[in-house]
């Protein structure tokens, strides 16, 4: 699923409603290297709640990417929990104008009552990237002269 139709949603009687949603998301690309998250699915829990013709979408999720450490090269799986909120005002985000001259997106996710949620979930997982993609904390990386494995071999050296 990459869109969501807000008209599906069947508020009860306290005007809330509940989904989990499978959402596609493309591989991301973090410093010039490609991670992807396994299955290429992530499961995103969607509550919103509506009072008049306003809705507060909340978003949350839990994955992991998998890639290349940035340190070793070697193989890294970063858990990632992220959370979002969203308004939207008779079936557009809160805030965004349309006019029909212009191609630009809205600000928010929603345009008319069509939730963009593949958008969402990739800028949910980038802001909750680590700002270095490693396989363990401590990782030591590559030898900067001849390229080894520094977790491999901990005691590695050169002779001048």
């Amino acid at each position: 699923m990459r869109r969501f139709n807000l008209r599906s949603l069947r508020f009860g009687s306290d005007s809330e409603a509940w989904r989990s949603l499978p959402v596609e998301t493309e591989p991301f690309v973090f410093g010039g290297v490609e991670y992807v998250v396994p299955g290429g699915v992530v499961e995103l829990e969607l509550d919103a709640a509506r009072v008049d013709d306003q809705l507060t979408l909340r978003a949350h999720l839990e994955t992991e990417i998998e890639g290349p450490c940035q340190r070793c090269l070697g193989e890294a799986r970063v858990p990632v929990e992220a959370s979002g909120i969203d308004y939207v005002r008779r079936g557009d985000s809160e805030g965004a104008e349309f006019d029909d001259d212009e191609d630009e997106a809205p600000e928010g996710y929603a345009r008319g009552f069509v939730l963009d949620v593949e958008r969402w979930v990739r800028d949910l997982i980038g802001e909750a990237l680590p700002l270095q993609i490693v396989c363990r904390e401590d990782c030591a990386g590559l030898c900067p002269i001849c390229g080894a494995d520094l977790n491999e071999d901990p005691g590695h050296t050169h002779d001048e």
